[in-house]
């Protein structure tokens, strides 16, 4: 291709190019069709919200979303990428399998899970987005993910809890297939990478990667080596670890925190005490020092208000609500 194709994709986390199964899908997906392309990485709050990810830019069209990238890629791939007339059919089969039994559990546990949710996923999605940012875009991403689990349910007043079971046992059974269909093959089919292959990546290396907590469904996960296997070759060979990038993100990701520190404490109590001392020295009268001081404890409080705000917002802080007398209701 003469113009550039470029793909922007959320930042990385835990050793992986990006922390976002999707992202990861589309960039597995370009890596083996050998289009020429360019990944940004997105990095602006603004563009992190208003902005879905993965997104395709190629001359002046935009491709959003990973069925609109795959749409994409199809179209301009390279021919040798081609599975056989044969064995076609049979990936879009497990594909079909992957994508309903999989990812609404593995969508149930980054987002619906509590524990998992604040201290794992939110955690990690709130690094690259300043409050209120993350409120909004976690918000709406984890809305979806509920809506689109529970539309496979007939009754609308059916609750999460009654159905995360079956979900989860369905997830394992797919699993199970995937892992008895690869066996000690190098990819899925034909020995040469898939779209398939590019899905499992996308989404099992997370579950591979982040450290879930309790997860019955990433112990499952372990306990089938050969799959574990293909996430770590794919990884070693396409997304090789650069440990003088990974420091350096690491530095400037302190940096950014030592400034915000820094800049709370301008409001500290300390900082209060050495002005208080200055003003004494410059003899200052007692109404101008208690207005002074009164500004100073204002903007204090409104300091560690925003900070606890935004401690519920990246989930350092959650509050639990307990549900019970849920009603289970069979799936279509």
């Amino acid at each position: 291709m003469s113009e550039a194709v470029v793909l922007y994709v959320w930042p990385g986390e835990w050793d992986l190019p990006s922390l976002d199964p999707e992202c990861l899908t589309a960039l597995c997906y370009l890596k083996y069709s050998q289009i020429e392309h360019t990944v940004q990485v997105v990095e602006k709050h603004w563009d992190l919200l208003k902005n879905s990810l993965p997104r395709l830019t190629f001359k002046n069209e935009v491709y959003s979303g990973i069925d609109e990238i795959i749409d994409f890629i199809k179209q301009n791939k390279n021919d040798e990428f081609l599975l056989s007339d044969k064995n076609y059919p049979d990936m879009l089969a497990i594909l079909c399998l992957f994508k309903q039994k999989f990812i609404p559990a593995f969508n149930a546990l980054c987002w619906l899970d509590n524990e998992n949710t604040y201290s794992v996923i939110r955690k990690a999605y709130g690094k690259h987005l300043w409050f209120p940012f993350s409120l909004i875009k976690l918000k709406s991403i984890a809305d979806n993910a509920k809506n689109v689990i529970m539309s496979g349910y007939r009754s609308s007043h059916v609750q999460f809890e009654s159905i995360n079971q079956h979900i989860l046992y369905e997830s394992k059974e797919c699993l199970n297939i995937i892992s008895t269909k690869l066996g000690e093959n190098l990819f899925m089919f034909e020995n040469k990478p898939s779209l398939l292959d590019a899905y499992l990546f996308g989404y099992l290396s997370v579950l591979y990667k982040a450290p879930f907590i309790n997860s019955a469904l990433k112990s499952h996960l372990l306990a089938s080596s050969n799959l574990c296997s293909l996430i770590t070759r794919i990884q070693r060979e396409q997304f090789p670890i650069d440990k003088e990038e990974i420091e350096s993100k690491r530095v400037k990701e302190l940096a950014s925190r030592m400034k915000f520190l820094s800049w709370l404490n301008f409001f500290s109590v300390k900082s209060w005490f050495k002005q208080t001392s200055s003003s004494t020295t410059s003899k200052l009268t007692e109404i101008e020092e208690w207005e002074k001081r009164k500004s100073q404890l204002i903007a204090l409080s409104v300091a560690l208000s925003a900070m606890i705000v935004y401690a519920f917002a990246i989930g350092f802080i959650r509050i639990d609500v307990i549900k019970t007398d849920v009603e289970y209701v069979e799936k279509n």
